[in-house]
């Protein structure tokens, strides 16, 4: 049975665009073995969503 082991990054959004150094984060993670596998807003101000969180996972070694 495959076990996995998950990562978490949180990227900001400003005027409904990415960061766009993220790119260069999320190519990183994809060449170390990570899949993206889901992203939510995550809301810190009056309901405005500011940044996604990312969650990447890889099967475990």
């Amino acid at each position: 049975m495959t076990q996995w082991e998950y990562h978490i990054v949180n990227i900001r959004s400003e005027n409904y665009r990415l960061d766009p150094n993220a790119t260069q984060e999320m190519n990183r993670l994809g060449a170390e073995g990570w899949e993206l596998v889901s992203t939510t807003s995550v809301n810190f101000k009056n309901g405005a969503s500011d940044n996604l969180a990312m969650v990447f996972k890889r099967p475990m070694p």
